[in-house]
């Protein structure tokens, strides 16, 4: 850069010297003709002429060369000090809960927080328990995705637990008991309610998102009528479809938004009718979640996107076999609470493995095979109630299910003789027992948890279920 700089200003003083020559010429010939005597303003301006020479079309002098030179370095250095300035200074976390077969996102900046869906009917309390755990006191956005129970139950919930500074929802109507209360709680609380459009960006903190599904609503596709977004925060990105489908992805290709994201969710909870080849090429995350309930009846996620996965190369996260899965972004760089699993078996074996380890109740934790791998590392400390007040709870919550079960008479099987006493853990608040091996036992909220003593006839009359993880 230095040899070319000097051979341009040689070039440039050759063709001052020349142009310095012919503005002489030209002079002289004006005095001998005696055409115009110069004033003495007009000679100082002849003068500076000579000494400067005459400038050709596109040329600089070399004082104009200098500052702008010094302008460019100026300009540059200041383009860099602003885009450190427009680097985010704090962190972006987003969290995907395990809420089963359902849908759920905490996302956090700056102290402004934004829930994404919030699960079925049996994890509301769960998600709202989180939320407050976290500090949440008010959430700037919720966003319904769509209204199908598995994803607007846990908003309800949330939005009578916490005032809501707006929420963005798909702008159809449905007959259903949990989309009348949705619509009730936003009257009653009296919500901004907005119907986005492709396009429409919202910031957070920090952070801003843009919509980028559906195109139009069509009151026929509830699936495609997702609200979906492009989450941003520095140079990281975060893209959250709800449940649409290979239409809506489609519909998304053709229009041009951007997709290319570093962390994908999974739409649909990773079913055969989401996530398509092309889809997947143009969003190319280097991570996908998928958000599925452990074994559940639909086999999600599926071995179509599983391979897909795979192919693209982008590591895995699941809330069915890791539990609540937390990224967290400064900016450049991602960062997860667990690390990303192996375990590319579908919805269907996994629930197979868990359906080939009932075993006996003696071998407590036997059971529990590859259907919890990758969890192990998800256990944290929040699975412990390590409070006195934790504890009490858990004896209170045990022995009221023992109580109901002994007032049912189930504390003895059909034959009238007493069924095999084991060691349960309970969730008082999804009703379901489990083994204390089990991995869900670890993402319990201790208020939420209780130890419990017994057979599981008893508990079963008292009004609880198995889980379907570690069947005990």
């Amino acid at each position: 850069m230095q040899t070319a700089g000097k051979q341009k200003n040689k070039k440039y003083n050759v063709n001052r010297i020349r142009s310095g020559a012919v503005a002489l010429c030209a002079a002289l010939f004006l005095l001998l003709s005696g055409c115009g005597a110069a004033s003495d303003g007009q000679a100082v301006r002849q003068q500076a002429a000579l000494s400067g020479g005459a400038l050709q079309d596109g040329q600089m002098s070399e004082q104009q060369m200098t500052e702008q030179q010094e302008n460019g370095e100026a300009s540059t250095a200041g383009t860099e000090g602003q885009r450190e300035e427009q680097m985010p200074d704090g962190t972006l976390s987003v969290t995907f809960l395990d809420v089963g077969q359902g849908n759920a996102v905490l996302v956090e900046q700056g102290g402004a927080y934004m829930l994404i869906d919030g699960g079925n009917r049996d994890y509301s309390s769960f998600v709202v328990s989180y939320l407050k755990e976290q500090g949440v006191e008010e959430l700037a956005y919720v966003i319904a995705s769509h209204y199908d129970a598995d994803h607007l139950n846990g908003v309800v919930g949330a939005l009578h637990a916490f005032s809501c500074g707006q929420v963005l929802a798909p702008d159809y109507v449905t007959d259903t008991r949990v989309y009348e209360s949705f619509e009730r709680v936003i009257k009653e609380q009296d919500i901004a309610l907005a119907y986005p459009a492709v396009g429409d960006t919202y910031t957070l903190g920090d952070a801003s998102f843009t919509v980028v599904c559906p195109k139009a609503y069509d009151p026929k596709e509830d699936n495609d009528n997702s609200v979906g977004i492009r989450l941003v925060y520095g140079d990281t990105s975060f893209l959250i479809c709800g449940d649409a489908g290979k239409a809506e992805e489609q519909a998304m290709l053709d229009s041009g938004v951007t997709l290319e994201s570093d962390v994908y969710l999974a739409s649909h909870h990773g079913s055969e009718g989401s996530s398509s080849e092309a889809f997947m090429r143009a969003v190319s995350p280097s991570a996908v979640v998928i958000s599925a309930g452990a074994g559940n009846s639909y086999g999600h996620p599926t071995r179509t996107v599983l391979d897909r996965v795979k192919a693209c190369g982008a590591a895995l996260y699941r809330t069915d076999l890791q539990g609540t899965i937390t990224v967290t972004s400064d900016g450049t760089s991602l960062s997860w609470s667990v690390d990303a699993t192996q375990d590319y078996r579908d919805g269907d074996e996994v629930a197979a493995g868990a359906a080939d380890t009932t075993g006996t109740s003696g071998a407590a934790g036997a059971g529990v095979t590859d259907a919890a791998a990758g969890s192990t590392d998800t256990t944290g400390t929040s699975g412990t109630a390590d409070t006195a007040d934790s504890a009490a709870q858990a004896s209170v919550a045990a022995d009221t299910a023992g109580s109901a079960a002994q007032a049912s008479g189930g504390e003895t099987a059909a034959g009238g003789t007493a069924d095999v006493t084991g060691e349960y853990v309970l969730n008082t608040n999804t009703k379901k027992f489990h083994r204390p091996s089990c991995s869900s036992v670890a993402q319990m909220s201790p208020e939420n948890k209780a130890a419990f003593s017994g057979s599981r006839e008893e508990l079963i009359a008292a009004g609880y279920d198995p889980c379907k993880r570690c069947n005990p």
